[in-house]
């Protein structure tokens, strides 16, 4: 049952630069959905599936959000989760 999953995180439309500020939503956004998916490959493991979580230059090829199925200018990807037996 080999398989993937896009995880991606709402873009700030107000503040483009927000994640240069530490103390921004933006981050604390980032940081939550990095949170979950640890959380998420955790949760798998402990029902016998693979995980790995990966950053790979293709999630940020300017194809990927069409291709997958996200608008660039609303979201970004955070990563991609391949899971399987």
């Amino acid at each position: 049952m080999p398989g993937w999953l896009v995880v991606t995180c709402v873009r700030d439309q107000d503040r483009p630069n927000a994640m240069d500020n530490p103390m921004s939503l933006a981050r604390e956004d980032y940081a939550a959905c990095c949170c979950a998916i640890q959380n998420l490959c955790l949760s798998l493991h402990s029902q016998g599936i693979a995980t790995k979580w990966t950053t790979g230059a293709v999630n940020f090829d300017e194809r990927f959000a069409e291709a997958v199925g996200f608008s660039r200018d609303k979201e970004y990807t955070v990563g991609t989760i391949w899971f399987g037996l």
